[in-house]
């Protein structure tokens, strides 16, 4: 589905942030964890809200669909909630794609920001209502842990729409010079995979595919790559950038990137290597949906070419 682009309104210090899961109990398995990415997100000036179910848990999930669609139905339909982070990850958010109400998140557009099994829910919002939503950091994973001070200003910096935010200057390694620009689609290449065949399948057409992954094999992730290509979504895009894979060994010493060259080597478009995103401590925020430039001779390998929010200011 093709859709006109929505854009929420940039956040500001003192938003309130709504919090919930929609995969894995991470926060129930280590609440210190998750109480010190609560009190990180808090430090950088938001307003955390926690959903009913947040910390709950019910075997391998964190609640039944119903209760973790009502917990992210509440927060997008609450008018005082200015933008929405996901928890965490784990391999069940597929499992809302069927009862999410897109109606009312056309309705209600805000920032939607999450990473690896969420990334499906991100790009299944994107391609149904336009809105563009973010590929950026979890509260168990990011703020919790620490990390690089850069992953947390981007995120306030892409967030809050400063246009310096769009200009990313990461050192890519490119297997296929060339430029090219489209819609960006970026997520988990696992969880992605997921929405294949599905009436939430993204726009391939044209877009810009950044994929990454984490804790898999290199054999396993040909299998989900060449079922892309199988799919004919490799025929479609125009360019794909691979973020730095995290815990992907090597099989039989063939790694990530050797298996990608192989797998796209019969394609034109421009391959690049090594975007941080994704799994990896330090990681930029990208804006799913928003138009972008891949180019290997620009003094910024990749741009956002499109506004990514409902106004932008250099300063907040």
């Amino acid at each position: 589905m093709s859709t006109a682009p929505r854009l929420a309104a940039p956040l500001s210090k003192g938003d309130r942030i709504g919090v919930v899961t929609v995969s894995a109990p991470e926060p129930a398995a280590d609440p210190a964890i998750f109480d010190r990415g609560i009190a990180a997100l808090a430090a950088r000036g938001f307003e955390p809200v926690l959903g009913t179910h947040v910390s709950s848990r019910a075997g391998y999930r964190a609640g039944t669909s119903a209760e973790l669609l009502d917990d992210f139905h509440s927060m997008i339909a609450d008018e005082t909630i200015a933008g929405v982070v996901f928890a965490g990850g784990g391999k069940s958010a597929n499992r809302l794609l069927s009862g999410l109400d897109f109606p009312l998140i056309a309705a209600h557009p805000k920032a939607i920001v999450g990473v690896s099994d969420p990334s499906l829910i991100l790009n299944a919002i994107t391609a149904h209502t336009g809105l563009v939503t973010f590929h950026g950091p979890s509260v168990m994973w990011d703020w919790a842990q620490n990390g690089p001070a850069e992953t947390a200003e981007h995120f306030t910096a892409l967030l809050s729409g400063r246009p310096s935010a769009a200009r990313i200057d990461a050192p890519l390694t490119w297997t296929r010079a060339g430029a090219a620009e489209g819609d960006l689609v970026a997520g988990c290449l696992s969880s992605l995979r997921c929405l294949l065949g599905t009436p939430w399948e993204p726009v391939w057409d044209g877009a810009l595919l950044v994929i990454e992954d984490a804790f898999k094999s290199t054999e396993v992730l040909d299998q989900a790559l060449t079922h892309f290509r199988d799919c004919g979504v490799l025929d479609r895009i125009a360019g794909l950038i691979v973020g730095e894979p995290v815990g992907c060994e090597p099989t039989a010493g063939i790694t990530v990137a050797d298996m990608v060259d192989e797998v796209c080597q019969d394609y034109a478009w421009p391959l690049a290597h090594g975007l941080p995103y994704g799994h990896t401590p330090l990681k930029v925020t990208l804006p799913i949906g928003a138009s972008a430039r891949m180019d290997a001779d620009a003094e910024h390998p990749l741009t956002i070419t499109s506004p990514w929010t409902a106004d932008r200011k250099e300063t907040r």
